[in-house]
């Protein structure tokens, strides 16, 4: 069908006879001198009215469409599964999926050849990647067996839909399992559906394999194993995992629990008898493993082979454990909530290898004293006690001379300042009198009414400048002759308790500029103690010292245990996760630290690899504000990996560790054997609007048919349309028409003597 139409200039008729009015102007007018004859002057009439009407036609712009009705191109595509979980069983007696999936193959071929001339057909296999499947002659080139070790339907899907774009896709027609086992994959299943339900493309699924609750019916697996613990040195670590059973209902399955120590060797920790009373239940697993040595350990949890259990290797599982060498635990008793407490709490808990308990003592609750400290002062939970202005009512005599058995047997003791510690506390004459390396008066006793006024002769008022007395590990800030400009820079102690003298073998470790004793330290039995007359170091951190703040502390708490050996660099390096699928990449995150929480900056880090046969590795490290980042690529062999990291300045090694992480020996794609017919339901669901659904394989000879019937459904109207001026030759012939017209029109005039 044709159509003619104009589509004149500025969209004006007006416009256009205006235009012409005066070219009709220009054609009536006489030349103004020399004689022409009624032939000559019809004869440059005619020229002038071919060129008006040229103008004329130019500003019309008439136009054609053409209309014809032509078939449209469209595809169909089909992908089916070249995974190895193809191999297990189907729902039909005695085949496997792969054999049910060629048998669906092979009912179809005479549907496809007939199709051929009717669609572009494009035939894909699948697995971890899309495969192209030549179709020749009818025939598909369909593997003996299927060899993927993973599947991902969403990816390859996608995939495959991206190389029709632009195209008309009839139907998308997807056989397999269902089970999508790809350990990252790019693009999810429900991804690719909705991609597919924008372009209103159809998808039809099909799905081969038995249901989860067949599939599953007898298995017993080891689930919800934290990947990674850390605990101290013959600290209980309570292990907890699951175990689900599968078919095995009112049957005992053993359960161990190994250990492998630093050394490699594995023993048996524990063992457990566990019965499931209903099926598919998830019990849970609890086992106790006491580290004797620090160091990496590798626990795992593993169950024996049931009898008929097709799946084996989620049998076990295993964790890392970083045993830490210390465990210090120190005891924290406080009477105040301001000042001291908050941020000296901040500091020892910022030490990895210490770990403090504090117990606040209300002053309010005065009639429930003493309190009860019975767990508290255990020797097995407390290594170093601190006392920051408790009355001694609040402890009674038990606790007190608790407190001395503790110090008497090894522990250390520290007792700050405050309204109530000390003499003021009265502690002169009960069992810490004699523990304490200071001489405490007889007459200091504060008031026990919390309300009446502090007495004042038993404090030092005012700012109190630090003086270092005999060297010492608790007062070594900085090395040698950095160590008294740093004390130096400290804020002053806002006021401390008043010692009325020092005993005999004490030491005094800080002072005033006038021989006011601040810090005092001593012995008692085979325990060390400290009398700190301050309670104001937080004044240290407040004002910019937050380094000196924390290493004091620590080293407080370290020479009261007897551990001042343990002041060190700390070289750390982190796992986000212990265990990998294959193919993973592995990130970590290390660094190197002062003992008191700096980072060090001026040193050389050097990460290795170590693989199970021992073969190293390096490892590339990159800057990340104060932490190192190291990143594997793709590991894809099972087993277990050691990250060694050194970190040295200038040469000399400052400290080093090493952690340990595994990548699964699971084969996922045979280790779930269940079909996932609700996952391809929901996918095909997606494109519902556009025709989309799940099959049976039966009906899909028929859903081919069908196809057919609507190719006739796909014819379209192709409009050409054609409009004065829009191609090169319209516009050229054109142009040289009304210029040859003009040409001969301005010769004429010039040959009879009119120009």
């Amino acid at each position: 069908m044709t159509e003619w139409s104009l589509n004149p200039i500025f969209d004006s008729y007006g416009a256009i006879t205006a235009l012409m009015l005066v070219m009709i102007a220009i054609i009536a007018l006489r030349p103004t001198f020399g004689r022409v004859t009624t032939l000559r002057r019809s004869t440059l009439i005619a020229i002038r009215i071919a060129i008006a009407l040229l103008a004329l036609l130019a500003m019309l712009r008439p136009t054609r469409v053409y209309t014809t009705t032509k078939q449209q191109t469209a595809v169909l595509m089909l992908m089916f599964d070249l995974s190895r979980s193809m191999k297990l069983p189907s729902a039909a007696e005695g085949k496997t999926r792969w054999q049910a999936q060629r048998d669906t193959l092979d009912r179809i071929k005479d549907e496809l050849s007939d199709l051929q001339s009717d669609f572009d057909i494009r035939v894909y296999g699948y697995d971890e990647r899309l495969h192209s499947i030549g179709f020749d002659g009818g025939v598909l080139q369909v593997p003996e067996e299927p060899s993927g070790d993973q599947t991902d339907i969403g990816t390859t899907l996608h995939e495959a839909v991206q190389r029709e774009l632009g195209k008309r896709l009839m139907a998308a027609i997807l056989l397999g399992d269902g089970a999508q086992t790809a350990f990252a994959p790019r693009i999810e299943m429900p991804e690719a559906g909705r991609e597919l339900a924008r372009l209103a493309y159809p998808l039809y699924t099909i799905t081969y394999g038995p249901a989860g609750d067949v599939a599953q019916a007898r298995d017993v697996s080891i689930e919800n194993l934290p990947e990674q613990y850390s605990v101290f040195v013959k600290n209980e670590l309570a292990v907890k995992g699951a175990l689900r059973v599968r078919g095995y209902v009112n049957q005992s399955i053993n359960v161990e629990l190994l250990a492998e120590n630093p050394l490699g060797q594995t023993t048996r920790v524990a063992t457990e008898q566990i019965v499931a009373r209903e099926d598919n239940q998830l019990l849970p697993i609890e086992m106790s493993f006491v580290p004797p040595e620090p160091g990496p350990y590798k626990l795992t949890l593993r169950t024996a082979e049931q009898p008929g259990e097709r799946v084996t290797r989620n049998n076990e599982l295993s964790a890392f454990v970083t045993v830490l060498d210390g465990g210090l635990r120190v005891l924290y008793l406080y009477g105040d909530l301001v000042g001291e407490q908050r941020l000296l709490r901040r500091s020892i808990n910022a030490s990895p290898d210490i770990q403090l308990d504090d117990v606040f003592v209300d002053s309010r609750n005065r009639e429930r004293w003493p309190i009860s400290l019975e767990e508290e002062l255990n020797p097995k939970n407390v290594d170093v006690l601190l006392i920051e202005n408790v009355d001694s009512t609040a402890l009674g005599a038990t606790h007190l001379a608790a407190i001395r058995a503790l110090v008497e047997s090894g522990k250390g003791f520290m007792m700050l300042g405050g309204y109530h510690s000390f003499g003021p506390g009265g502690y002169r004459d009960g069992p810490l009198g004699d523990v304490l390396p200071i001489e405490l008066g007889r007459f200091e006793k504060q008031d026990l009414d919390f309300d009446k006024p502090i007495s004042r002769d038993l404090h030092w008022w005012g700012e109190l400048p630090l003086v270092l007395g005999d060297p010492h590990p608790v007062t070594t800030l900085a090395p040698d002759a950095d160590n008294e400009p740093v004390w130096r820079s400290l804020p002053p102690l806002q006021g401390a308790n008043k010692f009325q003298g020092v005993k005999p073998r004490s030491r005094i470790l800080l002072e005033t500029p006038d021989k006011k004793p601040l810090l005092v330290s001593g012995d008692y039995g085979r325990g060390r103690v400290l009398a700190f007359a301050g309670e104001s170091t937080h004044r240290w951190w407040m004002q910019g010292h937050k380094m000196e703040h924390r290493r004091f502390w620590r080293q407080v708490v370290l020479w009261l245990a007897r551990r001042d050996d343990l002041e060190q660099n700390d070289v750390w390096l982190k796992l986000a996760q212990r265990r990998f699928n294959p193919g993973a990449d592995v990130t970590f995150t290390a660094g190197a630290k002062s003992a008191t929480g700096e980072t060090l900056t001026d040193v050389t880090y050097d990460a290795q690899l170590v693989l199970e046969d021992g073969t190293r590795q390096a490892i590339q490290l990159s800057q990340e504000g104060d932490t190192m980042k190291g990143s594997i690529q793709e590991i894809t062999g099972a087993g277990d990996y050691l990250v060694e990291l050194t970190v040295s300045r200038q040469g000399a090694e400052l400290g080093s560790t090493r952690a340990t992480f595994q990548v699964l020996d699971r084969d996922i794609e045979l280790s779930n054997t269940a079909a996932g017919h609700e996952q391809m339901a929901r996918l095909a669901a997606l494109t519902k609007e556009s025709g989309g659904q799940a099959l049976a394989p039966e009906q899909l000879p028929e859903l081919l048919r069908d196809l057919k019937r609507r190719r006739e459904e796909l014819q379209i109207e192709v409009q050409t349309k054609w409009q004065l001026g829009d191609t090169a030759l319209d516009a050229w012939l054109f142009v040289l028409l009304v210029v040859g017209l003009l040409t001969v029109e301005w010769a004429l005039r010039k040959r009879w003597g009119l120009v």
